[in-house]
This record gives C-alpha cells, structure tokens and sequence, in this order.
C-alpha cells in the first residue's frame, strides 16, 4: 500500500509523466505550490491547480484570490493559451473524473502559466469589462454596458466594472414592463469564456433559444 507519493504532492515543478488530478466528489486535488524566494523553499502566496466544478481548466492562485485561468478545456486545448495547439493534444489528453496527464511535452504548461500580458491577470477589467493589450486604456465595457464608477474607471481603476444601460427584454417581461426589442446575443472572438461556463451539445439555435429562457 502506497503511504504518501511525491507526484501528489507536488512543490514548484511540473514532471515527466505526472498526473494532474482533481475529484469532483471530494474536492481533494494536486496542487502546485511556489517558493517564498530562491533561496527559501518553503511555500509561497501562489498555487496552481485544475478546477473541474464546470468545464475543466487550469487556475494560478494569489492566496484565495484567482490570479490567472487557462481557460476551459475544449477536448484538445486549453482555449485561454493562445500557444496551446491541437496537434496530438499538445501531449495532454483529459481522463476520467477530470484528470490531465503530462506526456512529451508537459514542460510547456511551465512556461504558459507564466503571465503573458496584464489582461492575463483575472478580472482586471471587472464584471462585464473586456480586456485587450493592443489598446489604451487596457479595459473598456462590453457593447451595451457603461462603468459602474465612472471616476475609477478615468483613474484606470476598472475593478468595479460595468454596468447594462439598458435591462434586458427578458427581465422587463418578467416584471411586467412595456416589451421593446427582442434580446440577442453578439458573437466575441479571442476571448476568455467566463469560468462558470457549462458544456452542452445544442446546436447554435438550439444553444440561443435555451438562453434567451434562461434571465441570468
């Protein structure tokens, strides 16, 4: 009987051939903790784990604080790292019960969890706020949304995020308003899906009409 195993109870560094688990059931999962310093091995504020209450993907976290996500898993790519390729899963495949196994080129996910620009930090631009590093000022609101604070946001403070300027169709009727146009959606590319994300296998139709049932 195994008493205790090193690749479960990872440090710093991502090996050849570890297994990167996470139980749905138990919550008990690998975590990949960092140094305080060089030269001071013992544990750091920031930790790696994967999370698996919806779609699979990979989180760094700053203490409790999210810090940076991968992504969702697609079935071949973390779709948040934009070097992830599809060509023979990258050397990762997903197992049962949420598993991701490294294989030839498990050092990679080393080098992608490092931060890539500061739209990679999570939830810099806030609730309904999109992040783009070719721009200045980094975050503006999605189409339809306005700062919640105006000042901060002028201050480059976007934490606060953004607001809808106008209710959606679906909460008016609920509340027995006067009906206006019909709610829709506008298609992002290049973007993060939000960490709450579920997987369902309707087509696009399918996929907006159980939406639009949907008021959250």
């Amino acid at each position: 009987m195994i008493v205790w195993e090193s690749f479960q109870h990872p440090c710093e560094t991502f090996l050849s051939n570890m297994k990167v688990s996470a139980n749905r059931r138990t919550g008990d999962k690998v975590q990949f903790t960092s140094w305080k310093s060089l030269s001071d091995p013992s544990v750091g504020s920031f930790s790696s784990s994967l999370n698996v209450v919806n779609v699979p993907e990979v989180f760094v976290w700053n203490e409790t604080r999210p810090y940076w996500r991968s992504g969702p898993w697609n079935g071949k790519i973390f779709i948040g790292i934009p070097k992830m390729k599809p060509v023979y899963l990258n050397g990762f495949r997903l197992g049962g019960d949420g598993e991701v196994w490294g294989n030839k080129k498990d050092e990679q996910i080393i080098r992608w969890t490092i931060q890539q620009s500061e739209c990679d930090v999570y939830g810099l631009c806030g609730e309904f706020g999109i992040c783009n590093s070719q721009r200045s000022p980094l975050c503006s609101c999605l189409r339809g949304f306005e700062p919640m604070d105006k000042e901060e946001w002028n201050r480059q403070n976007w934490t606060s995020g953004c607001v809808r300027t106008t209710p959606v169709q679906c909460g008016r009727m609920r509340n027995g308003g006067e009906s206006g146009k019909e709610d829709g959606f506008l298609k992002f590319k290049m973007v993060k899906l939000p960490d709450f994300a579920e997987w369902s296998i309707a087509e696009e139709d399918q996929c907006r009409t159980q939406c639009l049932k949907n008021c959250s």
